[in-house]
């Protein structure tokens, strides 16, 4: 008779969701905001990199791109003194992931 815990079972997809994490990252596209990114998604964790300049957000993801973690950091554009753009910010978490583990304000 084999012991319980020496099978190995594989988790369900909700399971797996339930232990998944989401981080936002305002000023994310360089700097000290830029190297939170990099090391939150080498821990497993899927994050927003926010930017004021789409262009420089837009550069950033992919220079974690070429680092292999593409799958892990997405962008989206943010003006942190702008209501209507912390509103749209909200509006994609919410819709996207479903809920926000960590904020970093950079």
């Amino acid at each position: 008779c084999r012991s319980l815990t020496s099978q190995k079972v594989p988790p369900s997809s909700s399971m797996a969701e339930a232990t998944k994490r989401y981080a936002v990252v305002t000023g994310g596209n360089k700097g000290i905001g830029f190297e939170t990114c990099r090391q939150l998604a080498l821990n497993g964790v899927t994050v927003l990199l926010t930017s004021r300049d789409e262009k420089r957000g837009i550069e950033a993801v992919d220079k974690f791109k070429e680092s292999g973690l593409s799958d892990l950091v997405l962008f989206h554009q943010l003006d942190v003194t702008d209501p209507a753009s912390i509103a749209s910010l909200a509006d994609f978490i919410k819709a996207t992931f479903g809920k926000l583990d960590i904020l970093v304000s950079s």
